[in-house]
C-alpha cells in the first residue's frame, strides 16, 4: 500500500481581477485532479484558496507514487510477423522497436483467432515527487484565460503576473519551474502586514500559518463569512440594513486578503437623486455597500471594506468618502439637466439612434413597439391609453445623460423623469418594467400595462433579428434572443397572460417595411420559442414525456401550456394514469392503422356488444362537463373526470373486436374510439406519456 501525502501548490500573483478570483483558483483545482487522475494517483480531497495575490490548491492523501501496472500490447500476426524461413520481417521489427524491445523478447499467443506477436511488461509506478513538474506544467498550460498578460523574456502568459511558486509534497519542497520563476516552500502573507516570506513546513498547515503570521485569509468562504459578519454588525449598530448582492459580495472578497469593514457617509442633499443612481454607483464603481434603514429608505451611509487594518482608521474613512463626492456630484448634474428638458422631447432625436442597420432607428422601433404594444394590449384587457403612451415614450429616457453615464438605469431614469413630468404611475411603472426580466431568474414585471410593453419590446427585437437572418448559433448571442425569448415565456407563464404567440408574432414580423418570408420567419422564431420553452419547464423538473404530450397538441398560447402541463403532471401520479396512457396509444395506434383520426358520428343502433353501449353512455355522461371544463382551462378537473373512462374503456378492449370484418361496426367502433380521443386531445396527446 502506497504512502500518502498532502500537496500544496501555490501561484503568488500581482493582484487579480477582483471578479476572477474565485473561478480562477476553481478551475486550478479542478484541472490539477483531473491531471491527478490520469495518472492514476488517488487522493481524498482537495480544497481550493484565492485571494487578489494568490490561487492554491491542497490535495489531501495524495498517493505517493503510481500503482504497478501491466503493460500489454498486440501486434501482427504470426504470418505476417515472420516470412517462410521464419526470419522477423518489417512488421515484427517494427512493433518491437515502438515497443523498446527486441523481437526474441515478443510471444506469439492465440487471441481468439490466428496466432499474433504480443509484448507484455510490468511497469513500475513513478514517484509522485517526480511526476509533479510534468503534471503541474500540463495543468497550468490548460488553465482558461481568456486575456493573458506578459511580463518576462520567456513569453510566459497568464492572467497577471507570476511572482512566486509554492509546490509543498509531505514536507518537501518540489522543485519545479514555472512561469519563470522556480519553486520554494516560501510564501508571502499581506503586502503591509507582513513584510517578510513565511515558510510552509507543511500543506496542512497553510491556512493557518497565513491567518497567523501573514495577516491573510486565504479560505474564500471564510473570508466571505468574517465580511458579512463585520458588515451586519455595522449595519445592526444604526439600525440599518446593507444591500448587497451575491455578486457584489464575491467580488468584495476577491479584492481584499484582511478584510476591515468601515462606516462611511454622505451628504444628505444627494440623496435627492434618485436611489437607484446612488445605489448603482457604490455598488458597482467602488464596491461600497449602501445602508437603508428599517422601511427600506436609503440612508445618507455606507460600508466600506478595506484590505488593511489601519492604526487610522479615520484616514482610511476619510479618504472613501472623499472619493465617492465627485461621482454623486456628477451624477447630480446629469440628473439635473435630464429633469430640465421633457422626457418626451427626445423622441425625434431618436431618430439618428441606429437600432440596427437593416431595421432602422430606435424611432422606428418605438413606433412598431407602440402599434404592437396596442394589438397585445387588446388581447390581453390592458388600459389602451397606458399602453400607448408608455410605448410612445419607453426608449426617451435613452438620450439621457444619466443612462449615458450609467447604462443600467435605463428604464428607471425614464419612470423618475416620468413621475416628475406628471406623467400616470401606470405609466411611469410600465417604463421600467419594459426591460424586465433583466437577467435569468430576475424579477417580472408587475402591472399589466408593463408586461405588454415589455413583451411587445421584446418580440420586436426577435421578429427583426431574425427576419434579417442572424439569429443566434450555439455560441454567439449578440442580441439577446435567448433571454428575450425567455423573458417573454416567463412572463406569459409565470403571469398568467393569455395570448396566440404566433399570431402575435405574425403581427410583428409584419411591422416590417421590408416584407421578409412572413410565414417562414413566424414559424423559424416560435420553433426558437417553444425550445426555450421546453427547457424552461425541464429546469422545473416537469419530465420530458409531460411536456412532450401536452406540445403534440401546438397549444398557441405559453400560459395555456403550462396549465396543460401543470395538470397532466398532476394527472400522471394517479393510479389510473398508466393504464388510460396504454389504452390512449392503443387507441393512437387503432386510428393510425384506419387511417383517420377525426371524430365521426357514432351509431348506437350499431353497437351489438354491451361493453361498446356502456362506453358510449360513460362518454355522452361526462363529455359535456368535461367540454365546459375545457373551456374554463380547469385542466387537472376534465383530466380526472376522463379517468372515470379507464374501466369502460378496459371493458370493451376486452370483449370487443375493433377491426370486424363487417365494415360498418368496424367504422362505428372506430369512430367511438377517435371520441376518446379528441376528448383526451383537448388537453395533451396521453399517449406520449412512459407507462
Amino acid at each position: 500500500m502506497t504512502d500518502k501525502k498532502d500537496l500544496l501548490v501555490e501561484l503568488g500573483t500581482e493582484d487579480l481581477p477582483a471578479r476572477l478570483v474565485l473561478n480562477q483558483a476553481t478551475e486550478l483545482g479542478e484541472v490539477l485532479c483531473e491531471q491527478l487522475d490520469e495518472a492514476a494517483l488517488g487522493f481524498s480531497v482537495h480544497r481550493v484558496y484565492c485571494t487578489p495575490r494568490r490561487l492554491a490548491v491542497v490535495v489531501e492523501q495524495l498517493d505517493s507514487r503510481q500503482p504497478d501496472r501491466s503493460i500489454e500490447r498486440w501486434g501482427p500476426t504470426k504470418s505476417i510477423a515472420f516470412d517462410e524461413a521464419g526470419r522477423p520481417t518489417a512488421a515484427a521489427t517494427g512493433f518491437a522497436r515502438a515497443c523498446d524491445t527486441e523481437v526474441d523478447q515478443l510471444h506469439i499467443e492465440s487471441n481468439s483467432g490466428e496466432p499474433k506477436l504480443v509484448f507484455r511488461e510490468q511497469q513500475a509506478g513513478l514517484e509522485t515527487q517526480a511526476l509533479l513538474p510534468e503534471l503541474l506544467a500540463a495543468t497550468f498550460s490548460k488553465l482558461s484565460v481568456q486575456k493573458r498578460m506578459r511580463w518576462n523574456a520567456d513569453d510566459d502568459e497568464f492572467v497577471r503576473p507570476v511572482r512566486w511558486l509554492v509546490v509543498v509534497y509531505g514536507t518537501v519542497s518540489v522543485p519545479v519551474h514555472a512561469f519563470g520563476v522556480a519553486s520554494r516552500a516560501m510564501t508571502y502573507g499581506h503586502r503591509f502586514h507582513c513584510k517578510k516570506a513565511l515558510k510552509v513546513g507543511k500543506p496542512a498547515q497553510y491556512c493557518k500559518l497565513l491567518e497567523t503570521k501573514g495577516h491573510v485569509l486565504a479560505d474564500f468562504a471564510a473570508r466571505q463569512e468574517e465580511i458579512l459578519k463585520q458588515v451586519n454588525a455595522l449595519a445592526a449598530g444604526i439600525q440599518a440594513k446593507p444591500v448587497h448582492t451575491q455578486t457584489l459580495l464575491d467580488e468584495i472578497t476577491g479584492l481584499v486578503e484582511w478584510p476591515q469593514a468601515l462606516l462611511g457617509e454622505f451628504d444628505e442633499r444627494f440623496l435627492k437623486v434618485p436611489r437607484e443612481v446612488l445605489i448603482i454607483t457604490m455598488q458597482d464603481k467602488q464596491k461600497y455597500i449602501p445602508l437603508v434603514d428599517q422601511a427600506g429608505s436609503l440612508l445618507a451611509k455606507f460600508i466600506m471594506l478595506s484590505n488593511i487594518d489601519s492604526t487610522a482608521p479615520e484616514q482610511v474613512r476619510h479618504g472613501n468618502e472623499k472619493v465617492i463626492i465627485p461621482r454623486f456630484e456628477d451624477a447630480s448634474f446629469f440628473w439635473q439637466r435630464d429633469l430640465s428638458r421633457p422626457l418626451e422631447s427626445r423622441l425625434e432625436n431618436l431618430k439618428a439612434v441606429v437600432f440596427e442597420k437593416e431595421l432602422g432607428s430606435l424611432y422606428d422601433k418605438t413606433r412598431r413597439i407602440g402599434k404592437l404594444a396596442q394589438q397585445i394590449g387588446e388581447e390581453v384587457g390592458a388600459d389602451r391609453e397606458t399602453c400607448e403612451r408608455a410605448a410612445h415614450l419607453s426608449k426617451c429616457d435613452l438620450l439621457s445623460e444619466i443612462v449615458g453615464e450609467l447604462p443600467e438605469m435605463q428604464g428607471t431614469a425614464g419612470r423618475y423623469m416620468a413621475l416628475h413630468e406628471g406623467e400616470n404611475d401606470a405609466v411611469a411603472q410600465a417604463l421600467e418594467e419594459q426591460y424586465l426580466p433583466r437577467q435569468a431568474g430576475g424579477d417580472l414585471p408587475q402591472s399589466v400595462p408593463g408586461q405588454v410593453l415589455a413583451i411587445a419590446d421584446k418580440l420586436d427585437t426577435l421578429a427583426g433579428i431574425f427576419a434579417i437572418g442572424k439569429k443566434p448559433t450555439g455560441l454567439k448571442d449578440p442580441y439577446g434572443l435567448r433571454r428575450a425569448a425567455l423573458g417573454v415565456l416567463r412572463i406569459l407563464v409565470e403571469s398568467g397572460l393569455s395570448i396566440d404567440l404566433p399570431a402575435t408574432l405574425k403581427q410583428a414580423v409584419a411591422l416590417f417595411p421590408k416584407k421578409p418570408d412572413t410565414d417562414g420567419v413566424v414559424h423559424e422564431i416560435h420553433e426558437y420559442m417553444i425550445k426555450r420553452l421546453y427547457a424552461y419547464f425541464s429546469a422545473r423538473d416537469i419530465a420530458h414525456d409531460v411536456i412532450d404530450a401536452v406540445l403534440a397538441n401546438r397549444p398557441v398560447s405559453p400560459s395555456d401550456i403550462a396549465a396543460r402541463i401543470d395538470a397532466v403532471d398532476r394527472f400522471r401520479k394517479l393510479e389510473e394514469a398508466d393504464a388510460l396512457a396504454a389504452a390512449n396509444k392503443r387507441i393512437r395506434n387503432i386510428l393510425k392503422q384506419a387511417g383517420t383520426g377525426e371524430a365521426r358520428a357514432v351509431k348506437t343502433g350499431l353497437f351489438q356488444e354491451d361493453a361498446e353501449t356502456a362506453l358510449h353512455r360513460a362518454i355522452e355522461a361526462l363529455s359535456r362537463d368535461v367540454e365546459t371544463l375545457f373551456q374554463q382551462r380547469e385542466y387537472e378537473q376534465a383530466l380526472l373526470r376522463l379517468a372515470e373512462l379507464r374501466q369502460p374503456i378496459d371493458t370493451f378492449f376486452d370483449r370487443v373486436m375493433v377491426m370486424d370484418d363487417n365494415e360498418a361496426l368496424k367504422s362505428n367502433r372506430i369512430a367511438l374510439l377517435a371520441r376518446i380521443d379528441a376528448l383526451f386531445m383537448h388537453v395533451a396527446d396521453i399517449s406520449r406519456l412512459q407507462t
